[in-house]
């Protein structure tokens, strides 16, 4: 991006698109961090100026169509591609053995994890394209590869996949249960892994001592991302070079050019280059390498031609990668004055058909680190479990564990209320974090650097006009109409945890300031924020 350093303007990431001025108005001072200010990306949107995946055409290109398995749970025993094979524009038919017997490797699991025993987490082989099993409605199976994407849709539908129906199981509880359909042999029980935080014998003291004690079994439903722009994947081959450039649809290029050439392809890094113009959303779902991405780029290299696929709503309901599933048995302990005295959570999260490193991370590690909130709580008892299921893996999506681990505080919060009989805004304050224990370090050993959180509600109660609500509520019953009143506080940390990320701004003889950053855009006026930290500097 580059901005002159009178006005400022942008230069999109790879589109060269013109945007209007938005400091050549007499609100040009007020443009720093922190105003309200006209994001300068939007002028080339709005226009349908933007750049997508799918509005790139290169000559030769080839379109990809997936077979997907009909079954949660089925052994392959044959795949007939002759048929298919020899329709008009076919070019070529890939299906999992093909990938095997190429090198292809398997996706990476879910490292650093543990099961109870110690040994690493388990979770079957996620390959680009099903080997043998199938795991979940949707997994991918067959790859098919014509001139144009009605042909290859056509061959799809004409390739015979033989399966052998299995039991599924789609319920955590029910997967570790005895007897229970087993989806990877390492792990008998369906327990991908599970981890430990805090002190159980001290919270079972503070237990034992307590005033009062509430508990809440808590479900937080699966869910699907629904972005406005699909999956999209086009990867060209450069016969030259031998180096291929995928231009996708992602919000993490870098991990995806990564886990492609380090664990899957087995290639440099230097050979596989990843682009991303404009993203129709992202939410979460499009975080990491998808089996998907891997098969085109597999199918641009060994064709040696462009190759793109882009996901229609159906494929990605039930195969991209879905968000929460975790069911919570939340207990928490308090004093006679409603001083929150110990926190115990066991918890089980349905990781889906493949332990992911996202999707586990964010339910046994991500959401924990702020399960306490902006609650001054210090005693603590988590046990979390990763159960795999018949089901789509799951992900991040939307503030990844952290809305879990928030609902799952404030409704026990409420719940304390309710049973203690002190006013919920009060027993909040007696519990908050104070400005004067910052730096504050929760049990989980993640550091608050600032927080006044009695400040902010007090302003939130303000704006609501909190005490106005009894009157609303008589005029609503007045008028044949119900009111409720709710409150939550909610703890967000910045930066994602990654402490370390280059930004290299360099000032050009013509006046003109360049900014490379790796921050990738998803809608959210990224472009914006950047000209305005420029401006702060």
């Amino acid at each position: 991006m580059r901005w002159p350093l009178g006005p400022v303007h942008q230069e999109a990431r790879s589109v060269n698109t013109p945007v209007s001025d938005p400091l050549s108005t007499p609100a040009a001072g007020r443009f720093g961090s922190g105003q309200a200010v006209r994001r300068i990306e939007d002028d080339a949107l709005l226009a349908g100026q933007g750049r997508y995946t799918d509005d790139l055409r290169f000559e030769g290109q080839v379109q990809l169509c997936f077979v997907r398995s009909p079954y949660p749970h089925a052994r392959i025993l044959s795949v007939d591609t002759a048929a298919a094979a020899a329709m008009p524009g076919v070019l070529q038919i890939i299906t999992g053995a093909d990938l095997v017997a190429a090198g292809v490797n398997p996706l990476p699991g879910a490292a650093g994890f543990k099961r109870a025993d110690g040994t690493p987490a388990a979770t079957a082989d996620r390959r680009a394209l099903a080997h043998e099993r199938v795991r979940f409605v949707g997994e991918p199976v067959v790859a098919v590869l014509a001139d144009t994407l009605q042909q290859a849709r056509d061959a799809a539908e004409a390739v015979f996949v033989d399966y052998e129906a299995l039991d599924a199981v789609i319920d955590p509880a029910q997967a570790m249960a005895a007897g229970a359909p087993v989806l990877c042999d390492a792990a008998p029980d369906n327990i991908s892994c599970e981890a430990r935080h805090g002190n159980a014998q001290a919270t079972e003291s503070a237990f034992a001592q307590a005033a009062h004690t509430v508990k809440l079994e808590i479900f937080n439903q699966r869910l699907a991302a629904v972005t406005l722009e699909p999956r999209s994947v086009l990867a060209d081959y450069d016969r030259a070079s031998g180096r291929t450039t995928i231009h996708m649809s992602t919000q993490m290029p870098s991990g995806v050019r990564n886990t492609l050439c380090d664990a899957v392809l087995n290639i440099p890094r230097d050979q596989i280059r990843v682009r991303v113009a404009d993203v129709g959303g992202g939410f979460g779902m499009k975080t990491g390498m998808y089996p998907e991405d891997a098969v085109v780029a597999f199918a641009a290299r060994a064709l040696k031609r462009p190759v793109k696929w882009i996901a229609d709503r159906s494929e990605e309901f039930v195969s991209t990668t879905h968000g929460r599933d975790v069911n919570v048995q939340a207990e928490m302990a308090l004093a006679a004055d409603g001083k929150i005295l110990a926190l115990r959570l066991r918890s089980q999260a349905n990781v889906g058909a493949y332990a992911t490193g996202t999707g586990v991370a964010i339910q046994l590690l991500i959401g924990p680190w702020v399960q306490t909130s902006v609650y001054d709580i210090q005693t603590i008892d988590f046990h979390f479990r990763a159960v795999m299921t018949n089901t789509a893996p799951t992900g991040a999506y939307r503030g990844a564990g952290r809305p879990e681990a928030i609902y799952t505080m404030e409704r026990l919060m409420d719940e304390a209320a309710r049973q203690t009989g002190i006013d919920r805004i009060a027993l909040r304050r007696r519990n908050f974090i104070r400005p004067e224990q910052m730096p504050y370090k929760n049990p989980m050993g993640q550091v608050y650097d600032s927080g006044r959180f009695e400040h902010v509600m007090n302003q939130g109660l303000a704006l609501a006009d909190w005490d106005g609500f009894d009157a609303r509520a008589a005029e609503s019953v007045q008028r044949g109409k119900l009111r409720g009143l709710g409150i939550a506080t909610f703890l967000e940390w910045t930066g994602g945890n990654v402490f370390e990320e280059r930004v290299t701004v360099s000032v050009l003889a013509d006046g003109v300031i360049e900014v490379f950053s790796a921050v990738n855009a998803m809608g959210q006026g990224i472009a914006t924020s950047l000209a305005q930290l420029v401006v702060d500097a």
